[in-house]
Parts: C-alpha cells; structure tokens; sequence
C-alpha cells in the first residue's frame, strides 16, 4: 500500500479447490472419532493456542465445516462431512470433482485488488463442505476494515450471485456485479419473469392477462406469495404452458426483490460486462501462478488455521513478487526466491503472523 501498488476501487473475489494432505480412503465414521477425542479430553489438558488477532482468528473459526443454516437456508440433505470424517486431517472434506475421482480438499478464496499489480488483500482457507459463496460476505467487510479501503464495485461470477450476498454488499455501498443464476432453463413452463409486477397495485398479471393478487407470506424464504383462484387457472386456455398444479399458479417474491432488479439493471450497462471481462483475466491467472510456481496445488499442512497459514505464505510471496517488480529489480525473482524472502519476514515482523492476510510491507 506504501508503494502506491493497491488502488482500492475494485475488489475482485475467486476461489479455487486445493487437494488435502490426507487420504480420502482412510475416513471413519464421526461418531466414533469424536468419541475418541472425547476420551482422550478428560486426561489431557489441550495446549493453549497461541495468540491472535481476535477478528481474524474468528474469520477462520467460523468457517470450521460445520454446516452454516440461515433463514432462507432449510434443506436437510444429508452430507459426507456429517458422517465421516479421516483422522490424519478432520477438517479435510471431499471435493466432488469427477464421478469415481473424489478426494480430499479445501476451498481457497482470494480478494484481489482491481488495480494493475493484482495484489491479493484477504485469503481464506475453508472446508470443502462450505460452498463458495458463503464466505464472500465476511471476506469483503474483512478487507475493507482492515486495510482502510473504500471499494465501490465486488465483482464475482454467478456462484457468488447469492441473495444473501447480494442484499449485504448492496446495504455496505458495494455496487453487486455478481452474475445471477438463470432457474428458468429447469423447466419449459412460463418462469416468473414472463409475470408483469404491478408496483401500484402490489400484484402480478400472468402471460394470459389474468391478475394474481397478493395471497400469503413465506417466511422460509423470506417472500410474498402470489396467486389467484383455481378456477381461473382451469380455465385458462395456455394452463399447459404455466404450470403442473391441479389448483393455481404461485409467483413468490422476495422481501429484497428491488436489490435483484438492481443487479439486473447491473447486467445491461458496459461497466458490468467490462469488470465481468476484467475478473476472468484478473483472478484466474493469479489461481494459475500459485498452482504452476508455488506448489498450490496440494496443502502440506493439516488442519484448517495450519493451511490458512500456509496460503497466507504463498499469496504473500505472490504479492513480494510484484513488489520488487515495482521497485526497480532488473529480474523478476524465481518462486523459490519469493517465498523464502516470504518467510523471512513473517518470522521477522511478529504482527503479521497468522491474522494479517496476504500482504507484506517492505522492510
């Protein structure tokens, strides 16, 4: 930041899948595990862990592979992580890449700054088990707090174009640009948006012209229900088209329904389509240059806040790169060379270690 080399505008987030030090046979059942950490709990006092930053040590914690339930979350589909679990790294979970080929993993995510030298400002190691866009949240008021940036655009792809994610960088002052899942192509039948919304009259006028008033509230997903009688739906000339139900039709809307249209309105100017451009070439590569020259693509440590650690070390040797870049060096160094200047300083600057992510002043 000394050097002038983060710009601060634009926050650019990723993740990648990382293979685990551990081997997806040897798993056992959880139950029995746990019973046995149980046991051995009650004769050995656990060693203290070490101290922390407070706010980045419960960014990592919270992410531990426990399944995360929200309002709008109310599935009961069982996981493997629930049930099993491989004891040379419990935090390890299986990463489904291919049918038949399945191991043992983690999620790494990056926030890259939108300026020319890509400087990567957070890292976070998670669980398989996690989906991708669950941690985009946390990471984006992390970044901004910690290093006292004020960004005006969070770009991602559709993965991350949850509600959730949408509705908090939207109420933060962050502009959405996050690709939108098209639930349309599930089926042939009329999709919601073939529904005019009526603002004034609070209702909904279906591709036959007939009105759907509002009806009922859905508090599981959090959205008004909208339909009208079962009469009218029997009748109805293109019911085929419309929908299965033997009674009516059902429209929801979301409570945050005017952020979703604020993306969409999002999706039709060329700042959108030129920063959706810029992410692919933006974060990727920098996924690439880890896997390729700093051995990223499988962790040697074990468990969760080990890994984070050592992805804190490989993106931070990353960043050491363009930073002597910036400085007049004649030769990029060799990975080799990055990390181990990497790791100097961490041993030398004692703040850094564990809790600041990703980025290393000079000395």
């Amino acid at each position: 930041m000394a050097a002038g080399l983060v710009w601060g505008k634009e926050l650019y987030f990723d993740g990648t899948k990382v293979e685990a030090n551990a081997d997806i046979d040897k798993r056992i059942p959880r139950f029995h595990w746990e019973a046995k950490q149980h046991l051995a709990s009650l004769f050995v006092e656990a060693p203290s862990e070490a101290k922390s930053t407070e706010r980045a040590r419960l960014l990592v914690e919270k992410y531990d592979g426990q399944r995360i339930v929200s309002s709008r979350t109310h599935t009961t589909q069982a996981r493997k992580a629930d049930t099993h679990v491989c004891p040379t790294d419990p935090d390890a979970t299986p990463l489904f890449s291919q049918p038949g080929h399945s191991r043992l993993g983690y999620n790494l995510h990056y926030v890259v700054d939108g300026g020319k030298a890509r400087i990567i400002l957070a890292s976070l190691v998670t669980p398989g088990s996690i989906q991708d866009q669950t941690p985009m949240l946390d990471l984006a008021r992390w970044t901004r707090f910690r290093w006292g940036i004020t960004p005006k655009l969070a770009v991602a792809d559709t993965k991350y174009g949850s509600l959730p994610n949408i509705v908090g960088l939207e109420q933060d002052g962050l502009k959405a640009y996050l690709g939108l899942p098209n639930h349309s192509r599930r089926s042939k039948l009329f999709s919601y948006k073939d529904f005019d919304y009526d603002a004034q009259q609070d209702h909904y006028v279906c591709p036959a012209g007939e009105t759907l008033p509002q009806s009922s509230y859905d508090h599981h997903t959090e959205s008004y229900i909208y339909r009208t009688s079962a009469k009218v739906c029997q009748a109805c000339r293109i019911k085929t088209q419309c929908t299965t139900s033997s009674y009516a039709r059902v429209v929801k809307r979301s409570i945050n329904q005017d952020y979703i249209d604020q993306v969409r309105e999002y999706h039709k100017t060329e700042v959108y389509k030129k920063a959706q451009r810029k992410r692919s070439v933006w974060v990727e590569p920098v996924f690439g240059e880890v896997k390729q020259w700093h051995q990223g693509r499988r962790f040697r440590l074990r468990r969760l806040r080990k890994v984070n650690i050592e992805s804190l070390i490989r993106a931070s040797g990353q960043n050491i790169k363009r930073l002597l870049k910036q400085t007049g060096r004649k030769h990029t160094p060799d990975p080799a060379h990055s990390m181990a200047l990497s790791a100097i300083q961490l041993f030398l600057d004692d703040r850094f270690a564990y809790h600041h992510i990703a980025f290393i002043p000079s000395s």
